[in-house]
């Protein structure tokens, strides 16, 4: 970091402690008042930036495992594939510049095939990260929708019957289903 920056960061610190150390604010109050405000589909998307933190806000608790364990298998996924990506890695640059392999599994691996498996751990390893991501937002949109669900009506007014119909016309016989809504 430069000498200037640090100056920079240093300025920027002691002006952001002298500005708060002038009100006395309840941090709790605020945060209080802020989520009050908030709808429950964001609070809950706000709750779940922890995984699994959104679900409880749903107290549908039984997600918070499947939400973990999906994180758990993905991260496994990573370090496996990172860890013998890296082996591979390391037996093709030495191969490459006539050096001994010292990975004795590799040793007589042709150079081809160390670059077609170095290649593919890779992409598995990729694929764990953005299978992490994708399961993160997956955390968020289903805290978000349970939520948009949960504030849903659904009262005895409400009603669906899905029933098969058989018919007999002059023209033929029609089988189908009769459905019926119910406002």
């Amino acid at each position: 970091m430069s000498r200037f920056s640090s100056w920079v960061l240093g300025i920027f610190l002691f002006l952001s402690v002298s500005v708060f150390g002038q009100n006395s604010i309840d941090s709790s109050k605020v945060a209080k008042d802020f989520l009050a405000e908030m709808s429950k589909p964001k609070k809950a998307t706000l709750y779940s930036l922890i995984p699994g933190g959104g679900q409880v806000y749903n107290k549908s608790y039984w997600k918070v495992p499947v939400i973990y364990a999906g994180f758990g298998v993905l991260t496994y996924s990573y370090i496996f594939y990172d860890k013998v990506y890296n082996d591979v890695r390391t037996a093709y640059i030495q191969k490459t510049n006539k050096q001994t392999v010292t990975n004795p599994e590799y040793a007589n691996v042709p150079e081809e095939m160390l670059y077609t498996l170095r290649e593919s751990y890779r992409k598995s390893r990729d694929l764990s990260v953005i299978g992490m991501a994708g399961w993160y937002a997956f955390n968020l949109i289903d805290a978000a929708v349970d939520a948009h669900l949960k504030e849903f009506d659904v009262g005895e007014s409400l009603s669906m019957q899905v029933r098969p119909q058989f018919q007999v016309t002059p023209v033929g016989q029609y089988t189908g289903l009769h459905v019926k809504l119910r406002f």
